[in-house]
């Protein structure tokens, strides 16, 4: 239950996070009016970062409760 809230949090704040970065400066020499979007692959690199690194803190807590 507690990895579910977890996960739930990170995805909020990963989605916060790259709406604010999304909205920021111009792409190189292109129209000022227009900002650069984020490609698809660094918004799923995150994701799957993150859930590899939440999965890895949970499994590394399971062996500590398991050898105490």
């Amino acid at each position: 239950m507690k990895i579910k809230a977890g996960f739930g949090t990170i995805v909020l704040v990963l989605f916060s996070i790259v709406s604010a970065c999304a909205q920021g400066e111009p792409c190189g020499g292109a129209d000022p009016d227009t900002t650069c979007p984020l490609d698809t692959w660094v918004i799923i690199l995150v994701i799957v970062a993150s859930a590899f690194a939440a999965y890895t803190l949970y499994r590394r807590q399971a062996i500590s409760r398991a050898n105490s």
